[in-house]
């Protein structure tokens, strides 16, 4: 592993894999492996558009919003997520910290920022926005996918809170954009 550069960088990354192996330490004694997967494959994308559609069918203008905020959130966040990864190329945490063995295949060579959690919270935030009611359950999912994916050993803690981060701009930004 390339040492980081400051200080400030080694500290974050020993509490990055300190929480790496605390949560996969977790997940080994709770056996959460097949909750994990299920969670995190709502984050694989197809759950969006069942979002969309349900809310088309039964809120159609509110639906349409949620709808053409989402595919312009990720017209930008996606090509933005390939270019972050392709940029930092973070090493996946089974492949930094020897502690835990490799439980999952990931989608892509690198893990930072999170795409699963990026796309929870870009959902989370849009659907929250026009929907207040369902700002708790959508959080709770988005922060579940997160979760999952750091039990699955794919992602880092800081992964997880880039993708939130990522997902929530790209949120706002379409929003604003779209004028709602």
């Amino acid at each position: 592993m390339k040492e980081p550069k400051s200080a400030a960088m080694k500290l974050l990354a020993e509490i990055d894999a300190r929480l790496y192996v605390f949560m996969g330490l977790m997940e080994e004694r709770l056996r959460l492996y097949k909750i994990a997967r299920a969670v995190s494959f709502t984050g694989d994308g197809y759950a969006y558009l069942i979002v969309a559609a349900v809310l088309l069918i039964f809120s159609p203008e509110a639906g349409l919003a949620v709808t053409l905020c989402g595919f312009l959130a990720f017209a930008f966040e996606l090509p933005t997520y390939a270019i972050l990864k392709k940029t930092f190329k973070r090493r996946r945490p089974y492949l930094v910290v020897e502690r835990l063995e490799r439980i999952h295949d990931p989608s892509d060579e690198f893990s930072f920022p999170s795409g699963h959690t990026a796309g929870g919270f870009l959902m989370a935030y849009i659907v929250s926005h026009f929907f207040p009611g369902a700002t708790l359950l959508m959080y709770m999912w988005a922060s579940s996918i997160g979760v999952s994916r750091v039990f699955l050993r794919v992602h880092f803690v800081s992964d997880i809170l880039a993708g939130a981060a990522l997902g929530t701009a790209f949120a706002i930004f379409s929003i604003s954009v779209l004028g709602y």
